[in-house]
């Protein structure tokens, strides 16, 4: 079984890093070249499917926390509190997983769209991001469609 808990982090770590390049870039720091915008074509796939791995492990990163909940839960030593406690932290950990996975792609994508020549007029490169939001969508409603609603299954790899 893969833990995903390392993808989390580098998912997180890629979000920080874009939005902090993608603020800097669009206040005029130039830190790193400018992409040419016919590399706009390669740009929009990569983010749709970077958007759309990272939603769809998003899906099964929740799972492993589920399933650990679950198994934290189920001691019966654990007194009411303790239990309560466990599912709150298990929902508080859904939400940073999902949210660490889905912003990458979307920062990447705000990063991108101040990075590629004229980027700050062009349509097509004002999108990036959408891109992968677009993606991350997909690919959570994709890994969902694979995962019985309520299931606890391990990722299908």
């Amino acid at each position: 079984m893969i833990h995903l808990e390392r993808l989390q982090r580098v998912s997180f770590w890629v979000a920080v890093v874009s939005s902090t390049l993608g603020f800097l870039t669009s206040a005029g720091c130039e830190l790193l070249p400018n992409v040419p915008s016919s590399s706009l074509g390669f740009l929009h796939p990569f983010l749709f499917v970077l958007g759309g791995v990272a939603g769809y492990l998003s899906v099964f990163r929740s799972h492993e926390i589920d399933r650990e909940r679950w198994r934290i839960a189920e001691d019966p030593s654990l007194t009411s509190g303790e239990r309560d406690y466990a599912h709150r932290y298990a929902e508080r950990q859904r939400r940073l997983a999902s949210g660490s996975f889905i912003a990458a792609p979307l920062m990447l994508g705000y990063w991108m769209a101040y990075q590629v020549e004229g980027g700050g007029e062009a349509l097509a490169a004002q999108i990036l991001p959408v891109t992968g939001l677009v993606g991350s969508i997909v690919g959570v409603l994709v890994a969902r469609l694979k995962s019985p609603a309520g299931s606890r299954d391990d990722p299908p790899w």
